[in-house]
């Protein structure tokens, strides 16, 4: 009798676990389905960029929705200034924002850095065994970062920067399919920047800071 109690105990912490998994699974579905929404209106938004348009508003909504997909709350825009060959950060959603606004590195340092140099996204799901990781930018703010995606921002053969995104809300590393959306993402802000640049060229405007 004693036997089947336990049985049957068990059978209930388990019943409760799955449960509890299956909500977190949906939760996560929910939020992937909901930032490929946001992204397709997106991409549809850009068929309307005008001289007018204000470009890193337009970034922002495509860098807020990529991290609602991967399941981040902390992401970056990052352009390349031609003149210094350091990457800039424009944008910035997450705790850093204040420190982080304006920072710059070089194209010689760090993920983001290589990202840029090679035109290549990465992937790095722990940062204490990846070579590549600067932990400058964390000494510096203050934030920890274990796991994150950087993808180019590119216009044909020219690099515009990069997008990065880091850590995800329940400390889960980042996996492939994260990376194929950020891919995606990357893809939609390049488009963005590119046609702003060509629409207020044509129009004798210049690019909304």
């Amino acid at each position: 009798m004693s036997n089947d109690l336990q049985t049957m105990r068990h059978l209930q912490q388990e019943n409760i676990r799955l449960r509890s998994e299956n909500s977190g699974v949906k939760s996560h579905l929910l939020r992937v389905q909901q930032g490929i929404r946001a992204l397709i209106d997106l991409q549809d938004n850009l068929d309307t960029i005008t001289s007018d348009t204000h470009v890193y508003s337009l970034l922002n909504n495509i860098l807020f929705a990529a991290l609602n997909a991967v399941d981040s709350t902390d992401g970056s825009l990052l352009l390349m200034d031609d003149e210094t060959e350091e990457l800039v950060f424009v944008d910035v959603i997450g705790e850093a924002r204040d420190t982080l606004m304006n920072y710059r590195i070089s194209v010689n340092d760090g993920v983001v850095g290589w990202v840029a140099r090679n035109k290549e996204p990465r992937l790095v799901e722990d940062v204490k065994r990846s070579s590549m990781f600067s932990s400058r930018v964390d000494q510096d703010t203050g934030f920890k970062t274990t796991s994150l995606i950087c993808v180019p921002l590119v216009d044909g053969a020219r690099v515009l920067g990069v997008l990065e995104v880091v850590n995800t809300r329940t400390g889960r590393p980042f996996g492939e399919g994260d990376m194929d959306i950020m891919i995606l993402v990357a893809r939609l802000a390049s488009i963005a920047i590119a046609r702003l640049e060509e629409t207020a060229a044509s129009e004798g405007g210049n690019t909304p800071d």
